[in-house]
């Protein structure tokens, strides 16, 4: 085999293990972080809990119950926990956008802060 070749071989070979691992991360992201996008209402807290902030400050965290609404007007129930970034409480009318991943449940949540670029679907429901 000439130098050349061996070269080029491994030069492919690289490129080829590059398009892998890249292709591998983004199913993974997908897979552990997708899911269907629901709108709650945030209403009463279920319950609080103890949670550690980045800083090594102690603070509380929530649990949520609410009905969820996709951009399809499907209903669900659907439970989820405050975290370390944002645990503050939700005000009882709060919009909360919740993403639910089919094998780990919900895998995001943050506060709507414009209901205009809401699904009609949703507006028409949790918006008054």
């Amino acid at each position: 085999m000439t130098k050349q070749r061996r070269e080029w071989l491994i030069e492919a070979t690289e490129l080829t293990l590059l398009i892998v691992v890249v292709g591998l991360n983004i199913w993974w992201m997908v897979y552990r972080y997708g899911g269907e996008t629901y709108y709650v209402q945030a209403g009463k807290t279920l319950n609080s809990y103890d949670v550690s902030l980045p800083t090594g400050v102690k603070s509380t965290g929530h649990t949520y119950l609410g009905l969820g609404i996709n951009r399809h007007g499907a209903k669900r129930q659907i439970k989820f926990k405050t975290d370390a970034v944002a645990p503050a409480p939700f005000s009882k009318s709060k919009l909360v956008k919740v993403t639910v991943n089919t094998h780990f449940g919900v895998t995001n949540y943050e506060p709507v802060k414009n209901t205009k670029h809401l699904p009609v679907s949703v507006r028409n429901q949790l918006v008054s």
